[in-house]
């Protein structure tokens, strides 16, 4: 196996691009050969295309203007442009800084909310206009009702969700909102418990009880008068179709996306044209963007994918994703945490490790959302130890049951899984041969030393708890580097990012000087023009190709290099 080879793969993969979902004529797609997302139309043609990484868009009701948010840096910083589709003239909205902003049109104008919490009414031309400010900790989310109601603001803070004008005169209150979109008049809210859907104006919501659907809610769109869910049911997903029948909304269709010999996810739902939209994908299959009444008759080309279980020692079952054939080199890849559903969704470096003759195993860990609620706060706090428990039974058992052996078995994490996959590796001597851990916060006990540390005191728990405490002196991985026998030390990648707006390098940093000290085999990687979040082509490829060399380096197949 050579480096070119590795490069060579990669790129066959990366060819594929990644089709947006529709926003009315347009998307925002990466398209084979470019580098990053850009705006095209209906046909794929280039609307506009900064040459910086874009983050969100959103067109107005006619769609002569596009507001656009861009990162210039790699960071999740970003500043707001409006590209006019006609003329192409591109201006900024000046002295507005966002973050993952959320935008939306009526016929006034833009409704945004920038990095300090201030909803903006911004017209073309003029200075952008406060609306009001978000209290502390309030969440603000404008969203464009059609059929001449315009924008709506949703703003969450506490237990309850406010709905109100851009005049700020309130229209519906509700329970904590998770999630909430619009097609025409119609609104689908998704709470803690229930999904409700209503008309802006119109009679009183209609309501579905979570609890009665058939799996998991990840995303949900609003629909004329109903919805459409994807939902995750025994690792696999659905979707559901739903209808508002007076003040009940019903499930009136059910539609099975994945199969257990070929696992695919829904990575996406959207309202446009007046039509349902989907986007499916598998880890080694591109993604597809369809009408949804056609997304169950489509495939995802590539190596399929089949859902496998372990079992725990406390006797609970442990989902696996395995990608391409046994008998090759193989990669873990674990996160466990904040809920998050581990779904399959297409990586070129997973279609190029199998292209190679690897084994690409998603192992679904608790203190991730794959299960529901349980299965995320088994894992958090006190029990993030169990999470890192599940990393070390999964990979014992792919190794008793013929899958791989240790030798040739390499643990990969990125943020959070990255401390998960160097905790485990480390539980005990000759578990894996190596280990790639990327931008993640290493030192459990003095998490808040990093920038994004403000959003995770709920995932890992209080250190001056006693419960967590001790959690913490099991699974950190300095203590386990500590106590770690000298001999079979697995090889470690640690890699951190440049411009992560998240995670500081420093715990890597001791953590790196800390291994090598000790005996172990470290190399220690720092990106430049690489944040959190999507980043350009080509550092992401360099990247995967790095990771990806010393997967097979370290599960005995030299590269050559």
């Amino acid at each position: 196996m050579t480096r070119a080879s590795v490069h060579d793969a990669l790129r066959r993969a990366e060819r594929a691009g990644r089709p947006g979902l529709p926003m009315g004529r347009f998307r925002l797609s990466r398209c084979p050969g470019d580098l990053l997302p850009v705006l095209v139309n209906e046909d794929s043609g280039v609307v506009f295309d900064p040459g910086a990484r874009i983050q969100a868009a959103a067109p107005s009701p006619d769609g002569r203007l596009v507001a656009v948010e861009v990162s210039d840096d790699g960071s999740e910083n970003g500043r707001v442009l409006l590209a006019d589709t006609a003329s192409r003239k591109v201006t900024e909205v000046e002295g507005v800084a966002v973050r993952h902003a959320r935008m939306a049109w009526d016929d006034e104008g833009l409704v945004l909310v920038d990095a300090a919490g201030r909803c903006l009414r911004v017209q073309p031309g003029e200075p952008a206009r406060t609306l009001f400010v978000a209290d502390a900790g309030e969440r603000t989310t404008p969203i464009g009702v059609g059929d001449g109601v315009g924008v709506v603001v949703a703003r969450t803070g506490g237990e309850r969700t406010r709905l109100v004008g851009t005049d700020g005169a309130e229209i519906l209150e509700l329970p904590r909102v998770r999630s909430i979109t619009a097609a025409g008049d119609t609104v689908l809210a998704v709470t803690g418990e229930e999904l409700v859907s209503f008309r802006l104006p119109g009679p009183a919501p209609a309501r579905c009880r979570l609890e009665t659907l058939p799996g998991l809610p990840v995303h949900a769109q609003a629909v004329p008068g109903g919805g459409l869910v994807h939902l995750v049911r025994d690792g696999h997903s659905v979707l559901v179709r739903l209808t508002a029948d007076g003040e009940v909304l019903v499930p009136t269709e059910t539609v099975a996306i994945s199969e257990q010999q070929a696992v695919r996810t829904v990575s996406g739902l959207v309202w446009a044209r007046d039509r349902a939209w989907v986007r499916t994908e598998s880890p080694a299959g591109a993604p597809r963007v369809l009408p949804a009444e056609e997304a169950a008759r489509s495939t995802n080309h590539g190596p399929p994918s089949r859902l496998t279980t372990v079992t725990a020692d406390d006797g609970a079952e442990i989902e696996l994703v395995l990608t391409g054939e046994p008998g090759g080199a193989t990669l873990l890849e674990v996160y466990g945490g904040f809920g998050v559903v581990d779904l399959p969704r297409f990586e070129p470096s997973v279609a190029a490790w199998c292209e190679l003759g690897g084994l690409h195993v998603t192992a679904r860990l608790r203190g991730g959302g794959g299960a529901g609620t349980p299965w995320h706060t088994a894992g958090q706090g006190a029990g993030k130890a169990r999470t890192v428990a599940d990393a070390v039974t999964v990979a014992r058992e792919l190794v008793r049951l013929g899958f791989t052996r240790p030798h040739r078995l390499v643990l990969a994490g990125a943020s959070l899984g990255g401390l998960v996959a160097v905790s485990a590796a480390l539980a005990e001597p000759g578990l894996v041969a190596g280990v790639a851990c990327t931008a993640a916060p290493l030192d459990p006990h003095r998490f808040t030393e990093h920038p994004g540390a403000r959003h995770w005191s709920e995932e890992f728990g209080d250190p001056g708890d006693a419960a967590v405490r001790a959690a913490m002196d099991d699974y950190s991985p300095f203590a386990r580097a500590v106590r770690y026998p000298s001999r079979k030390w697995p090889r470690f990648l640690l890699t951190t990012f440049a411009e992560d707006s998240r995670v500081a390098p420093a715990p890597t940093d001791r953590l790196a000087e800390v291994l090598t000290a000790r005996g172990a085999d470290v190399v220690r990687s720092h990106r430049p023009r690489m944040g959190h979040g999507g980043n350009h082509l080509d550092s992401v490829h360099d990247f995967a190709a790095a990771v990806l060399d010393f997967a097979l380096d370290s599960a005995h197949q030299p590269t050559g290099a």
